[in-house]
C-alpha cells in the first residue's frame, strides 16, 4: 500500500497556510542551510546566518518536539532553540519570507553526562582534566567525598581525554584499559558513549524522470527531504520512498546545480544522509555535467608560493641577514612560477581543479624568531607574517600576474583560492602601529607570557612576541579586517579562501565576513578553515553563516597511523571516518589532506626516517632526512587513494604527488621538484593522476553512501554507492590470501581472495601494490 509521507510534521503557529507549501518560488537562501545541532539546554540560532536581510523574515514555524523561544520579534538577535523528549532525532525550522518557505534541518542532541573519577588524593587541588569534550583546555575537577570528579558532556562516540597533575600530563604506557595512541608517541584515555544499536541505513534507489527513489533498511521515525532548502514530500511503499521534484525557477541562482538532501531518523538516532545533485529538474548522473563551483567536485592542490617555482628572477630577494640559515630564507618561488605551470598544463595533467595559494601579502624585510640549534632566525617567506592585508609582496609578484593566474586558471576550468591571515599581524603592520589597543594583551593577569597558549587562551594568545593577535571583541577590528578580506574577492575574481588559525578568531568575525561576501559577490565562494582541536570546536565554525568546511586533521592523524605504521590495524581509521561523517555530515566538504606545512612529510614517517616518537621539527634541523625504505611510496599511494575515495575534498600538499621527503617545518617546505624524478617518484605521480581522474569521474566517489565491508586481518574494504554506480576500494596491508566475500551479491559480483586474484569478468580500474579500486555500473565494470 502506498502512502504519502510529508518531509516533516509542520506546525503552523503563525498563520502560514498550506498553499504556501506549493509555492513555485525557490528559497531565498542561496547557500545550503546547514543543520542546527539543538540541545536540551538550548542552542543559539542567528537568522542572519541564513538571510541576507532579516527584515524580510515574516514568521517562524517548526516541527514536533522543538521549543523555539523568540521572546522578541527582533530577529536580528540570536534566538534560542531547544528540543524536548518528544522531538525526533531529525526535525526542522522554517523561516518564512513573503510567503516563501526556507527550511533548516534540526538535529537533536545525543550527548550524555558521564562522570569521570580521579581516585588519587582528593585534597590535591592541582589535578585537572582535558580532552575532546573540553576542547583540550584544562579544567578543574570537583571534590566528591574521597574522590575528585568531572562531569563530562560527551556526544555519541568515543572521545579521548587525559588527567593533568601539577601542570603535567599523566604518562600512560599503553597497557592501561581504554587507552589509544595520541599519534605523537604517547597515549590518551578513551571514554565510550557509543550507540547501543545502529539506526537504519539509507541507500540510493532508482533515478526517475524529475525525481528518484531511496530505500531504508528498516522503519523510519521521521524524514526530511530538502530541495534547495525547501521541504518536499516523498511517497512511501514499504521501505522505498519516491521523491518527485517540483518545478522551480532557479534562474537567479549562483550555481547551475541544485542539491536535494535526505535526512532521516529512527528510535536509535540519525541515519546516514543522502545528497543528490540536480540540473534542470533531473538527477545528475555524469560528473562532466558538474562545474568547478560545485564544491564536492573539487580536488585541491596547495603550494607554498616561495617554494614552488621561480618564474621571475628579477623579484628574487633574500632577507640580507647572516643569522638566517638558507632553509629559513626566501628561495625565489613566485606567482610567475605558478602561472608558468598553469600554462604548461601541470595542474591539468594532474587533474587538479582548485589551486590554493599560500599567503601572498607583503611580509617584513627583516629577520624574526629564533631556533636554538642550529641557531637561526627566520624570514617571512611563508607569508604568514603580514605587514599589509591587501598589498601583494613584491617578492611574489603584483596585481597583474595574480589576475592572469586567475584568468588562466578559469579558462582551464580551475578555481583559485587564497590563504588569508586575519588572526594576527606582524608588529610592523599599520593596523598595529596605528592602533596598538586593537591587539590582545601579551601578558596575562598572572604575569605569564600569552604566547602559544593554543587552548586555554585560544582567542587571545599570540603566536610570537612580534605577532600581535587582534582583539575581535572590538567592532572596529572586525569591520577593518573583514573589509580587508572582502577586498580579495571583489577586486580579484578569486573563488575562495583558506583561513589561517580559524579557532583563534571568534565567530563574530566569520559571520560578518561571510555576510559581506554574499552581499558583494555574484559567484559561489568556498571557505575552508584551519582548526586543530575537538570535533565540536571544529564543527562550531562550519555553518551556513560562517565556513563551508575545515581541514579534518583528526582524520589525517588516523590515516597516518593506519598507513604509515604498517601494522594492518584499520579499526581506529574507520572509527574516525564515521565519527567525522556523524559530526560533519555524510557528504561534508571537509579537507582530507596528504600533508601540510606544519607536519613532517607522511612519506618520511612511512619510511622510518622520521620517528613518531621524536620531535620532527628538531629532526629536520639536526640531520639529513633520507629515504631508507622505498615501500613508503606505496604507503603514500594508499593515503592518496584513501583521500580520493572517502567523502570530503581531497587536498594534495605540493610534492606529495611524487613523494617529497622531509621532517617538520621548514624541512617539509623544500623547493618543488619538476625534473629528474626517480622511477619511484614518477610511478607515484602517475598513480596520483589516475586516482584524481577516477575521483572526478565517479559519481559514487563524489556523492555516494559510504560503507565499511571489512576492516580485519590487515584488509580494509570500503564501498561507495550512488544509484546504479558502485565503487569498491580494497586496502590490503599484508598481501595474504583472504576470502572476503562468500556472497557475490555483496560485492558487485566479485569474489576476492587477494588483490592479485579475481574470480569475475570485471577488471580493476586502479590497481597498486597495496590497494585496488573497482567501479561497476549495473553490475558491469565501466572500462
Amino acid at each position: 500500500m502506498k502512502k504519502i509521507v510529508t518531509a516533516l510534521v509542520v506546525i503552523f503557529l503563525v498563520g502560514c497556510d498550506s498553499k504556501k507549501e506549493n509555492d513555485t518560488r525557490p528559497s531565498v537562501i542561496d547557500a545550503m542551510t546547514t543543520p542546527i545541532y539543538a540541545s536540551t539546554s538550548g542552542t543559539e540560532v542567528y537568522t542572519s546566518d541564513y538571510l541576507l536581510d532579516v527584515k524580510e523574515l515574516d514568521s517562524i514555524t517548526y516541527g514536533k518536539g522543538i521549543v523555539f523561544n523568540p521572546n522578541t520579534r527582533n530577529y536580528a538577535e540570536p534566538l534560542k532553540i531547544e528540543t524536548d523528549s518528544m522531538a525526533p532525532y531529525v526535525s526542522h525550522v522554517s523561516l518564512w519570507t513573503d510567503g516563501i518557505r526556507n527550511d533548516i534541518p534540526v538535529f537533536k542532541s545525543t550527548s550524555s553526562v558521564i562522570p569521570i573519577y580521579y581516585y588519587g588524593d582528593a585534597n590535591n587541588k592541582n589535578v585537572q582534566i582535558k580532552g575532546e569534550f573540553t576542547n583540550w583546555a584544562p579544567v578543574d575537577l570537583q571534590v566528591e567525598g574521597d574522590k575528585l570528579v568531572y562531569y563530562a558532556t560527551v556526544p555519541q562516540g568515543k572521545f579521548q581525554w587525559i588527567f593533568i597533575k601539577d601542570g603535567n600530563e599523566e604518562r600512560l604506557t599503553g597497557q592501561e584499559e581504554n587507552v589509544v595512541s595520541n599519534g605523537m608517541g604517547g597515549f590518551n584515555r578513551v571514554i565510550d558513549n557509543s550507540r547501543k544499536a545502529n539506526p537504519a541505513q539509507l541507500s540510493y534507489g532508482e533515478i526517475r524522470n524529475n525525481g528518484f527513489t531511496f530505500t531504508t533498511t528498516s522503519e523510519l521515525e521521521n524524514i526530511v527531504v530538502l530541495y534547495e532548502n525547501q521541504m518536499i514530500s516523498a511517497s512511501q511503499n514499504g521501505n522505498t520512498y519516491t521523491v518527485n521534484l517540483p518545478e522551480k525557477d532557479f534562474s537567479n541562482r549562483k550555481s547551475q546545480t541544485q542539491l536535494v538532501r535526505v535526512y532521516a531518523s529512527d528510535a536509535n538516532g540519525r541515519t546516514n544522509d543522502l545528497l543528490i545533485p540536480v540540473q534542470n529538474g533531473q538527477v545528475v548522473q555524469d560528473p562532466s555535467q558538474l562545474a568547478r563551483s560545485d564544491f564536492h567536485n573539487q580536488v585541491l592542490y596547495f603550494m607554498m608560493v616561495d617554494r614552488f617555482l621561480d618564474g621571475d628572477k628579477s623579484n628574487t630577494k633574500l632577507v640580507d641577514d647572516p643569522e638566517i640559515l638558507p632553509k629559513a630564507n626566501y628561495m625565489g618561488g613566485d606567482l610567475a612560477g605558478i602561472l608558468a605551470k598553469i600554462k604548461d598544463g601541470y595542474f591539468e595533467e594532474l587533474g587538479i581543479n582548485t589551486i590554493w595559494l599560500s599567503p601572498i601579502t607583503q611580509n617584513p624585510e627583516g629577520a624574526y624568531g629564533l631556533w636554538p640549534e642550529p641557531r637561526t632566525k627566520f624570514s617571512g617567506y611563508h607569508g604568514y607574517w603580514p605587514i599589509s592585508s591587501t598589498a601583494i609582496d613584491y617578492r611574489f609578484g603584483d596585481k597583474k600576474v595574480l589576475k592572469e593566474i586567475i584568468e588562466q586558471a578559469h579558462s582551464r576550468d580551475m578555481n583559485v583560492i587564497l590563504d588569508y591571515v586575519a588572526n594576527h599581524v606582524h608588529e610592523e603592520h599599520p593596523v598595529y602601529k596605528n592602533h596598538p589597543d586593537w591587539a590582545t594583551n601579551l601578558y596575562l593577569p598572572d604575569g605569564s607570557l600569552n604566547t602559544e597558549r593554543w587552548d586555554d587562551q585560544r582567542l587571545t594568545t599570540w603566536f610570537d612576541t612580534f605577532m600581535p593577535t587582534l582583539d575581535f571583541s572590538k567592532p572596529e577590528v572586525v569591520e577593518k579586517m573583514t573589509d580587508s578580506a572582502l577586498y580579495w574577492v571583489t577586486d580579484y575574481n578569486l573563488d575562495g579562501f583558506r583561513h589561517d588559525a580559524t579557532k583563534h578568531v571568534p565567530e563574530v568575525y566569520w559571520r560578518t565576513l561571510t555576510q559581506k561576501i554574499r552581499n558583494n559577490t555574484d559567484r559561489p565562494i568556498y571557505q575552508i578553515g584551519e582548526t586543530y582541536g575537538s570535533y565540536d570546536l571544529i564543527r562550531s565554525y562550519v555553518s551556513t553563516g560562517m565556513l563551508d568546511a575545515q581541514f579534518d586533521f583528526n582524520q589525517y592523524d588516523a590515516a597516518v597511523s593506519a598507513f604509515a605504521k604498517a601494522d594492518g590495524d584499520y579499526a581506529n581509521l574507520t572509527e574516525t571516518l564515521f565519527k567525522g561523517l556523524e559530526y560533519y555530515g555524510h557528504h561534508h566538504l571537509m579537507g582530507n589532506i596528504s600533508g601540510n606545512q606544519d607536519r613532517a612529510r607522511f612519506i618520511s614517517y612511512a619510511s622510518g626516517d622520521v620517528s613518531f616518537n621524536e620531535d620532527a621539527k628538531k629532526a629536520g634541523w639536526t640531520r639529513e632526512i633520507g629515504m631508507s625504505d622505498t615501500t613508503a611510496f606505496d604507503r603514500l599511494g594508499m593515503l592518496q587513494a584513501f583521500n580520493m575515495t572517502i567523502p570530503g575534498v581531497p587536498v594534495i600538499y605540493y610534492g606529495d604527488e611524487y613523494g617529497s621527503i622531509g621532517a617538520n617545518d621548514p624541512d617539509n617546505r623544500k623547493m618543488m621538484k619538476f625534473d629528474n624524478l626517480s622511477q619511484r617518484e614518477m610511478d607515484l605521480k602517475k598513480l596520483v593522476e589516475e586516482l584524481v581522474l577516477w575521483r572526478r569521474s565517479s559519481m559514487s566517489l563524489l556523492y555516494g553512501t559510504t560503507e565499511v565491508i571489512s576492516e580485519a586481518n590487515g584488509l580494509l574494504v570500503l564501498k561507495r554507492s550512488y544509484f546504479n554506480e558502485e565503487t569498491t576500494i580494497f586496502f590490503n596491508e599484508n598481501a595474504v590470501a583472504l576470502n572476503i566475500y562468500t556472497k557475490p551479491s555483496e560485492a558487485s559480483n566479485l569474489k576476492i581472495e587477494s588483490l592479485n586474484t579475481i574470480e569475475s569478468e570485471t577488471a580493476f580500474q586502479v590497481k597498486a601494490r597495496n590497494f585496488a579500486i573497482i567501479k561497476t555500473t549495473n553490475n558491469t565494470t565501466q572500462e
